[in-house]
């Protein structure tokens, strides 16, 4: 029998549950995983697109809008709807991230069992990817979004892609359609091409339950292309100081794809300290180890005549990674939270290569093999949910500093009044920031950096001068500066 058929992998009937049942533990482990994140202010980027949405963004505007310079318009209408409905709510957009995270979750579980047609496997890898920490600044951060709402509309274009009824044809249209959308949510979302091609040249080799019809690999070509030129003509292309082709793109590659395999949950239970990996001075270690490991997992699929489900899952994971190496930054380190937003696509992969490593452990009449499966499984979810709960503690902290120091100068400036001006040098985080979350407090003032201290300042005057001191924390010092 096809290792891919529907009746590959599937749960005994003693073990099988209804899928509802599947959608609400999926739900609990979302929620299990990032239930802190309702009460974390803002951070970054955040105060930029909620400034936009709130005072420069209008339905005439809105799909054309440059949020830090980025085209990405649906984005721009959902940060848009949010603060019409309720501005300044930070709990509501980050409840929003949550729900995609849940929506995308469904997804993975819904193409999972498209591709392979087996719910044990669906099931396990989407609950993984429910619970993952090697994605969980896409969920924490809120200008994040930009990932949650490109990979969500990228995945139901698949499953779409993939489903059944109705003619190819309109199949592929429907699927072109939220793929476009998933592009207009965020430029990496092209990596769907890949994985489209992906899906249809493994089709030859095994019998899989879905496959990919050429009218949409087509489809999903000229979309691509259609993208590539439209957005050369509106930006100028991908390239950035931060973001451009060299040998960093392959050790991204690499090291993205072994973040994910790390043993994350084992350290993050049993051995802290393992959970802090630094930036190497290595230009290749130990990025290097990615091809053996991939190369073992092809293998391991091989021998357990999984190779096309291994194969899948492990195209899916590297090529998904394509358009975010180029980012100048080591993915194979902890140095930043915010960088594993990068890995939200690729982890549908990874967490399907884990599953598939567990299924390999089940054996229907050994009651040691599936005990062990079910104990491996409890604790990778419990090991993620672990360090997802500390990671939100430490986002949460950075969100704090940051509310801590516009809370201080808006109320300590209320002893100034008829002061709209601020002229600040040394600000704890960068300036841009600063004069967006400044502005979404007190829109009608006017915040500028200087550098050269009060004799700066006073060609601001009249002004407050806010200048800090200190490292951590730094402190605040504000005085009147008249003409």
């Amino acid at each position: 029998m096809p290792e891919t058929s529907r009746s590959a992998c599937r749960l005994p009937a003693a073990y099988a549950v209804p899928r509802r049942t599947i959608y609400i533990v999926l739900l609990f482990l979302c929620f299990a995983s990032y239930r802190g994140i309702l009460d974390n202010w803002l951070f970054n980027d955040d105060f930029s697109w909620l400034k936009a949405a709130r005072f420069d963004m209008a339905p005439g505007n809105i799909l054309t809008f440059q949020v830090v310079e980025f085209f990405r318009p649906l984005v721009n209408l959902s940060f848009w709807m949010l603060e019409r409905a309720s501005p300044g709510n930070t709990a509501m957009h980050y409840a929003f991230n949550l729900i995609l995270h849940f929506l995308c979750t469904l997804l993975v579980f819904h193409l999972t069992l498209r591709l392979l047609g087996s719910m044990w496997i669906a099931a396990v890898a989407a609950a993984l990817f429910a619970v993952s920490s090697v994605h969980a600044a896409a969920i924490l951060w809120i200008s994040a979004r930009t990932t949650l709402l490109s990979t969500f509309f990228l995945l139901a274009s698949i499953n779409v892609a993939l489903a059944d009824g109705g003619s190819p044809g309109i199949r592929a249209a429907a699927a072109c359609a939220l793929y476009v959308l998933a592009l207009a949510s965020k430029e990496e979302a092209i990596a769907g091409l890949f994985i489209i091609v992906l899906l249809f040249s493994l089709k030859g080799k095994d019998t899989g339950p879905r496959k990919i019809g050429a009218a949409a690999l087509v489809s999903f070509i000229i979309v691509s292309a259609a993208y590539l030129l439209f957005r050369q003509a509106l930006m100028g292309g991908y390239l950035r100081e931060n973001w451009g082709p060299g040998g960093h793109a392959l050790r991204n590659e690499a090291g993205g794809f072994l973040d994910q395999l790390y043993p994350w949950p084992l350290f993050s239970l049993f051995y802290r300290q393992g959970t802090y990996i630094p930036e190497s001075t290595s230009p290749l270690s130990p990025e290097i180890l990615a091809a053996p490991v991939a190369g073992l997992l092809i293998l391991a699929g091989y021998a357990a005549r999984k190779s096309y489900a291994m194969n899948l899952a492990v195209g899916w994971a590297l090529l998904a990674l394509v358009p975010v190496s180029f980012f100048r930054y080591r993915f194979f380190s902890t140095a930043s939270i915010s960088q594993n937003r990068y890995y939200y696509l690729s982890s549908v992969g990874t967490v399907l290569i884990i599953a598939l490593l567990v299924s390999m452990i089940w054996k229907e009449r050994s009651r040691l093999r599936q005990g062990a499966a079910i104990a491996i499984i409890a604790v990778l979810c419990a090991g993620y949910i672990v360090r997802d709960v500390r990671l939100e503690r430490k986002w949460d902290d950075f969100t704090r500093m940051y509310r801590e120091v516009v809370t201080a100068i808006v109320e300590e400036s209320g002893a100034f009044p008829g002061i709209t001006t601020l002229a600040v040098e040394g600000s704890p985080l960068a300036f841009p920031y600063l004069a967006d979350a400044i502005a979404l407090e007190r829109p009608l003032w006017k915040a500028f950096e200087v550098t050269g201290g009060p004799d700066e300042a006073r060609r601001c005057a009249p002004c407050l001068y806010i200048s800090y001191t200190g490292e951590k924390p730094k402190l605040m010092r504000m005085e009147k500066i008249e003409r």
